[in-house]
């Protein structure tokens, strides 16, 4: 008899190229059905081997709550160094190479500007002279702030904090710049590179202007106890129950409302609310009457109607498909939320969010070089929304 593991089969995603966008590991059954599961499937399973001891090759780094991510490192095209924003690999990228450069290209950005020159200035101090990085600014001159024998600084949603006498509470309290590197880049030109995620940074110096956070998490001092243990296995089982009873044309119905899925289940992390079709069908219905309001003559309105009625038929013929992806969603979610909280019991900083203490962002686990996020929606995802603009 062939092992559940064994119908499972996965592939690279060739977007995945250059990091933009983090997946949450419960959203890959939406983003690519059987693949996706099977992908979501083994970055759990190793992650809960790992924390057992045993070995295998998927990686589990820290996720760190920076602002902004930078691009950084010396451009194979002429060897400078420069410093960049996520547009680095656009089609026009905007590199900087000096202080002029940062005011030309993010002059509307004060904020940005101040971050990127910092990095500019201080980054090349440590940097290797080959290969370009990608790393989240965690603090510069005068974010480090001191209070009852502590340093703490709050880059974005989290404030962390740690002992003033501690190693990393010295390195904040006395450095210029604090960043927590992520990911490197290989290849002939800026355009052609192949990322490589959770790299290890040996050939970084040191320097005490920068405050390199190390991503690497140290799994030895994890505490994964058997009550976890049994939870975890409780939701892989029903996930993997589910979708040994989903046919493939359950994930082709999937498919034309991935994004409207994805933006429904955010909505859900909001509110506190489990997703399920009765509620996505609601959800749909707003969508069509926002949509026919925003064009003004009855022909639009007809064909706007029209078009969002013919896809709540489909939506409403296939909810059994729906459910059995929600249920799929919910029980990798929550086992995912297991391993999660096993993770966070182990940091080198104290985190809070609004003064409430609060667990690390999350973590990245990396498999066969593709990252996925580990991260407590209900506890921070939900913060960061509240903290966003409506």
């Amino acid at each position: 008899m062939k092992h559940f593991s064994s119908f499972l089969v996965e592939s690279r995603e060739a977007n995945e190229e250059k990091l933009t966008h983090l997946e949450h590991a419960e959203d890959h059954v939406i983003n690519a059905g059987h693949e996706g599961f099977s992908h979501a499937y083994n970055n759990l399973m190793d992650v809960h081997n790992k924390l057992q001891g045993n070995k295998n090759d998927t990686r589990v780094t820290m996720k760190y709550d920076g602002s902004p991510s930078v691009i950084f490192g010396h451009n194979p095209d002429n060897g400078k160094f420069f410093v960049a924003s996520k547009s680095a690999f656009n089609a026009r990228p905007k590199i900087n190479y000096t202080p002029e450069d940062i005011e030309q290209n993010h002059g509307h950005a004060p904020g940005l500007v101040s971050k990127l020159k910092a990095a500019l200035e201080h980054l090349p101090k440590v940097t290797p002279k080959e290969g370009v990085y990608q790393g989240d600014i965690m603090h510069t001159s005068g974010d480090v702030k001191y209070s009852n024998s502590r340093a703490s600084f709050t880059p974005n949603t989290i404030r962390y904090s740690t002992p003033a006498d501690s190693t990393q509470g010295r390195k904040a309290l006395n450095s210029k710049l604090g960043i927590a590197v992520h990911t490197a880049y290989q290849g002939p030109t800026l355009p052609d590179m192949k990322a490589e995620y959770a790299p290890k940074l040996d050939n970084f110096t040191s320097h005490p202007d920068v405050h390199m956070i190390s991503t690497q998490h140290d799994l030895g001092k994890v505490k994964y106890t058997p009550k976890q243990q049994a939870e975890f296995r409780k939701h892989i089982d029903a996930a993997s129950k589910v979708f040994a009873d989903t046919p493939p044309e359950a994930y082709r119905a999937m498919e034309p409302h991935a994004l409207h899925l994805k933006t429904y289940i955010n909505s859900t992390v909001r509110n506190g609310t489990t997703p399920n079709h009765r509620d996505f069908v609601k959800y749909m219905e707003d969508q069509r009457d926002k949509d026919v309001a925003s064009v003004k003559t009855p022909v639009a309105q007809d064909r706007k109607r029209a078009m969002h009625n013919e896809r709540l038929t489909q939506i409403n013929r296939d909810k059994n498909h729906f459910n059995n992806v929600f249920a799929m969603h919910q029980h990798l979610q929550k086992a995912k939320d297991v391993l999660t909280n096993a993770l966070s019991s182990h940091s080198e900083f104290d985190h809070s969010i609004g003064g409430k203490k609060a667990k690390p962002e999350g973590f990245v686990v990396v498999r066969n070089n593709r990252p996925t996020k580990f991260v407590d929606r209900a506890e921070f995802s939900r913060a960061n929304f509240a903290a966003r603009p409506r």
